[in-house]
Parts: structure tokens; C-alpha cells; sequence
């Protein structure tokens, strides 16, 4: 496959699929830092759980934040995965582990994805969750632009509940679960079993609040002992529901 590479703002190369979606995934992860506010922290020696990696931004960050922490990046759609594994080869990002396969509730082998390779971040298992999504770009964007942001082609992928790889992987402590899963983040937290929680510090995860997720995800969160914050994602339409949920173990 044949990958093209950018210069993102603070000079870093990385290779990408969509441009202007790699753009706006930088300015959410360098830029705005939203994945370390209200109390979360990353030291040195962590072991942090990218879930949903994408082409591995986030990872990336997490290299240059910190030099020692353990990666494991997980990725189900093999042409995004592709892009990820240049990333980390092309910065020679130590101690990362990457993991062809995405989380969920239970584990599934053939899992369907309707992979968007112009905005691959919005690959999901759930594209009618995206009409909306597709509607409100149209007020922002011209028609074409849409059209070609939201071209598409169905794939399959592996999923996998996280105790499954906690108990294959002998995971003592995960400091950091971040979660961009495209509407399946409810699923990832019910494929822990009840021993593993206490091994999970902090979550960080972007929520679509569709069918009442939000209260889901919280009502099961507190029962486990964590501290929650609710933030909204200020770089996305308010009517498009999409917030970030800040947890930490009390």
C-alpha cells in the first residue's frame, strides 16, 4: 500500500490517510491535550491501553510526552492497522506493542466495519450513528467535500473482550485506558470481568451519547470506584453529542 506522509505542526512526520482528518486528530490530541485534563497524568513506567489507535497519534504523543511507558495499541481494521505500524517504525517508538484487533463486549472473529479510508477515525460498526454526523458537515462543508470524506467500503476485523488480552498478556496494571472506539465504548468496559477492574487507574474515553450512554457508562464506572468528569468535545457540533469522560480509580 502505497502511504502518503505529512509534516503535522509541531514538525513531526507521520504518515496518514485522510489529511484534513489527521489534522483535526492532531489539534484534538497535541494541541488541545484533551486527553490530560481534569486530573489524569501520565508518568514514567506506565502501561497505557490505546484502544482504537487509529493511525497512532495518540501513541505518538505518548512517546514524546514520556520515554518509558508501555503502549499496547490496538487497531481491528487492517489498512488503517498498516498505517499505524509505519508510524511507530518511522519514529522507532520503543516498548509499543501493537494489536491488529479492537475491543468489545465479547469475542468475535468476523466482525463487519464500515471503513471510511478518507477519515479512517470514523471507521465503525455502527455507519447509521454517522448520518447525522454526515448531515451536519454538510452545513459546514461543500457537497463534494462530504461526499468524499464519507466514501466507504465495507471490511471485517477481530474483536476481543479486554480481560481476554489482560489474562493472555499477564497485564498487572493498566494506568491509562484511553477508548476512541466510533460508538462502541460501552462495549469495551462490559468485556472486563469483575477481578480485572481493579487493575484499570484511569479511563479516558470520547462517548457519542446515543440511547443513553452516557448514564450507562457512568452508572457502571461508579460501581467500580471511579471519580467521574464529563467534559463536551468543543471541536465537534454540540448536536452531535459527542463528549469526553475523564475517570479515575478513588
Amino acid at each position: 500500500m502505497n502511504m502518503n506522509k505529512m509534516t503535522l505542526p509541531n514538525n513531526l512526520e507521520c504518515y496518514y490517510l485522510g489529511k484534513e482528518e489527521t489534522e483535526y486528530i492532531f489539534s484534538e490530541i497535541f494541541t488541545e491535550q484533551q486527553y490530560l485534563r481534569h486530573g489524569i497524568s501520565i508518568n514514567e513506567g506506565d502501561c497505557i491501553f490505546d484502544v482504537g489507535a487509529n493511525i497512532g497519534l495518540f501513541t505518538l504523543f505518548l512517546s514524546k510526552l514520556q520515554k518509558s511507558v508501555k503502549i499496547f495499541a490496538f487497531e481491528p481494521i487492517n489498512l488503517i492497522f498498516q498505517v499505524l505500524k509505519a508510524n511507530v517504525d518511522l519514529h522507532s517508538i520503543p516498548n509499543t506493542c501493537l494489536l491488529g484487533y479492537g475491543l468489545s463486549s465479547s469475542n468475535i472473529s468476523a466482525q463487519s466495519f464500515t471503513f471510511y479510508p478518507n477519515m479512517a477515525g470514523n471507521s465503525t460498526t455502527k455507519p447509521l450513528d454517522k448520518l447525522e454526523q454526515k448531515e451536519v458537515m454538510k452545513q459546514l462543508l461543500n457537497n463534494d467535500m462530504v461526499e468524499y470524506l464519507f466514501q466507504n467500503q465495507e471490511v471485517t476485523g477481530t474483536l476481543r473482550t479486554l480481560s481476554s488480552v489482560i489474562n493472555e498478556l499477564k497485564i498487572d496494571t493498566i494506568d491509562l485506558l484511553k477508548i476512541d472506539v466510533e460508538g462502541e465504548e460501552y462495549k469495551v468496559l462490559q468485556g472486563i470481568v469483575q477481578n480485572d477492574w481493579s487493575k484499570i487507574k484511569q479511563i479516558v474515553a470520547e462517548v457519542h451519547d446515543i440511547d443513553c450512554k452516557i448514564d450507562n457508562i457512568q452508572s457502571l464506572l461508579k460501581n467500580q470506584a471511579f471519580n467521574i468528569t464529563i467534559e463536551k468535545n468543543n471541536l465537534i457540533p454540540d448536536t452531535l453529542k459527542t463528549f469526553n469522560l475523564y475517570a479515575i480509580r478513588t
